[in-house]
């Protein structure tokens, strides 16, 4: 399902949604097809389900025009070993 087609369903709402298709632009990756699992009532509920997400799952509100999510890059570590 497209993000336009979400928004109308559930409008101004949290939604549960799986990812089916995405791609990266810059540092974002945008999300062009969903599934939506589930809409969420409350704010609280959504930061329970937002925790408990795992993989291409997550929450998100209608209100955006566009699901783009910022890329985070774990920092590596150089050092020594001690002996």
């Amino acid at each position: 399902m497209q993000w336009e087609e979400v928004r109308k369903l559930y409008p101004n709402q949290w939604v549960q949604l799986e990812a089916l298709t995405s791609r990266m632009k810059d540092d974002k990756k945008v999300i062009e097809e969903v599934a939506v699992i589930r809409s969420i009532k409350t704010d609280h509920e959504a930061t329970k389900s937002l925790l408990r997400n795992n993989g291409n799952t997550f929450v998100f509100h209608t209100s955006k025009p566009q699901i783009e999510m910022n890329i985070v890059k774990k920092p590596s570590y150089r050092g020594y070993k001690t002996l």
